[in-house]
């Protein structure tokens, strides 16, 4: 069953990047996927946050796409995926 996160969420307008962060550590490692999203990683291996270039370019147009990608790899339901996405995108308006 998913789980609720917090997030600590930033976006560089300038370079179109969205940051999310689930813990504020260093990673330990990333992993880049076939849709350009760096996941981190900490020491512990556990995912501890995201790094999304080319956010509004690649996913202004269909922020259920990301949504879905984001609750999955954390594993928390997918409406509070979709807020995230969606803030970001106000923000960055």
């Amino acid at each position: 069953m998913p789980r609720s996160v917090s997030f600590n969420v930033a976006y560089d307008a300038r370079t179109d990047v969205l940051y999310i962060s689930a813990r504020m550590e260093h990673m330990s490692r990333g992993m880049e996927d076939p849709y350009g999203i760096v996941w981190r990683y900490g020491a512990d291996g556990e995912l501890i946050g995201a790094t999304i270039v080319d956010f509004r370019e690649l996913w202004g147009d269909r922020p259920e796409a990301l949504a879905r990608e984001i609750a999955t790899r954390f594993d928390i339901p997918e409406r509070q995926a979709l807020n995230v996405v969606e803030h970001a995108l106000e923000s960055g308006s």
